[in-house]
């Protein structure tokens, strides 16, 4: 997606800066700079308007995770994008007195732009976006734009005018975060923009969804908050089969915090850490879902990397739960990491993933790479598909609990039911659905020879989760 968003900006500036080049060499004039300031703040301000219909129309069009990004930023962006870049050599051309200043004006104007831009930047990632949003910044932005073509254009004329259209413009900026607002959809109760996701919590029918960017990611029945909304869930626990006795347990991911929040409630005797890298997720967990935090589960907001390498004690079941469809942080599914997650397991200890994707056909290249990248780590790997004895399409899309345990001797499935029902007899085990979760192991060979090992040198994940 980054790549797509960088190239389609580099290409249209790119352009800009030609047709302004050569614009301004004909017409040097103020009144068509700031004309060109108005189009492109003209063309800003809609996009957020413009975007759900189509972003729609490409994911419904099937473009995939590669193409789909770039046609997006195509439609979106090309154009404001070149005409702002047609601003800057027309600056150059209105500011250039004579040719002997035109490298030093040429370089003052572009390290004045280069400053704005590193001052937009951080000024986006850490207050703006938490403050407002995106849509609210884009409009802003394009607002702003037009604001300043009118005063750069009234300014060359009569100052008192451009005094006042100055306090208008201020007037505009201060009031469009209040006059925008996000959707007003029926049962919304929480919407953000982080730096990582875009973050929605609705009701919808008796149940409470947390959605990251364009996924359902939890549910809790808010009638029943015990019921299982999303079967994966549930799979979750299977490393008990492995560990019963865990005392120790550490959650790579927290989204609604449904896991957690059972094992807190089921397992009096674990000590259950969560690390989760968007603040603002840990917020809405508590406030939305009901994830508690005391001496018995706590809650971290930092990378799930750095927090296992820099972890001092050791766990007896880590559960990495940081994957949606298409965005995957490749950094928690290389070698190098499960490496790491190993060295702080205690002896006999386990590691679960949950892992969006298929167990053959074209949308399974990402499962079939992390198993490898597990076997490549761990003696024992264990595969269970959500719902594979309601529904065994190999090709279907699911969730899929990979267990890699320490077993030099891999355990049968009927071992795995035996100690499945021995786990159920625990105190707290009250997950309905334990026993026919175990019973979804997945027995056939999985392909692994046309994927590649997962490594922080090369983890192509994005390739990886496209259909081919």
């Amino acid at each position: 997606m980054w790549g797509a968003l960088i190239g389609v900006f580099l290409g249209a500036l790119a352009v800009g800066y030609f047709v302004g080049g050569s614009l301004a060499d004909r017409h040097p004039s103020g009144a068509l700079f700031a004309g060109l300031v108005f189009i492109s703040g003209l063309l800003v301000f809609p996009i957020p308007l413009l975007a759900p219909p189509v972003l729609e129309a490409i994911t419904l069009n099937g473009f995939g995770p590669r193409a789909g990004p770039l046609a997006a930023s195509t439609v979106l962006f090309f154009l404001p994008a070149t005409v702002m870049g047609m601003i800057s050599p027309f600056a150059v051309r209105l500011q250039a007195k004579t040719v002997a200043t035109i490298g030093s004006v040429a370089g003052a104007l572009y390290a004045l732009s280069t400053v704005g831009s590193i001052a937009g930047t951080l000024l986006a990632a850490f207050v703006l976006l938490a403050w407002m949003g995106v849509r609210t910044i884009v409009h802003m932005l394009g607002a702003v734009l037009m604001a300043l073509a009118v005063v750069a254009w009234l300014s060359s004329r009569r100052v008192a005018l451009a005094g006042v259209a100055g306090a208008l413009a201020a007037a505009l900026v201060v009031g469009l975060p209040l006059s925008v607002v996000g959707d007003a959809r029926e049962g919304l109760r929480f919407e953000r923009d982080t730096v990582y996701h875009k973050i929605s919590v609705s009701d919808e029918g008796g149940v409470r969804y947390l959605r990251l960017d364009a996924y359902w990611q939890s549910g809790l029945d808010l009638a029943d908050p015990r019921r299982t909304v999303f079967a994966y869930s549930d799979y979750l626990h299977l490393p008990l089969i492995f560990r019963p006795d865990a005392r120790r347990v550490l959650f790579v991911g927290l989204g609604g915090g449904t896991a957690p929040r059972r094992y807190h409630e089921d397992y009096p005797q674990m000590q259950v850490d969560v690390v989760e890298l968007d603040p603002a997720v840990v917020q809405v967990a508590r406030q939305y879902f009901g994830v508690p935090q005391d001496d018995r589960l706590r809650l971290f907001a930092q990378d799930g990397r750095l927090f296992v390498a820099r972890a001092r004690g050791r766990y007896d079941i880590v559960v990495l739960d940081a994957f949606l469809i298409d965005t995957i942080p490749f950094h928690l599914a290389t070698r190098e990491f499960f490496e790491t997650i190993r060295d702080h397991l205690t002896p006999g200890g386990v590691l679960a993933s949950n892992i969006i994707g298929a167990l053959d056909g074209p949308r399974s290249g990402f499962f079939r790479a992390v198993y490898r990248t597990f076997r490549e780590v761990f003696p024992a790997v264990y595969v269970f598909p959500t719902d594979w004895g309601r529904f065994n399409s190999e090709e279907a899309l699911r969730n899929i609990i990979v267990v890699a345990a320490p077993q030099r001797v891999p355990l049968s499935p009927a071992s795995i039911q035996a100690a499945a029902r021995a786990a159920r007899k625990m105190p707290g085990v009250t997950i309905e659905r334990f026993e026919e979760a175990a019973g979804d192991l997945y027995t056939e060979p999985i392909r692994t020879d046309d994927v590649p090992v997962l490594t922080d040198d090369f983890a192509p994940v994005e390739l990886l989760v496209q259909p081919r």
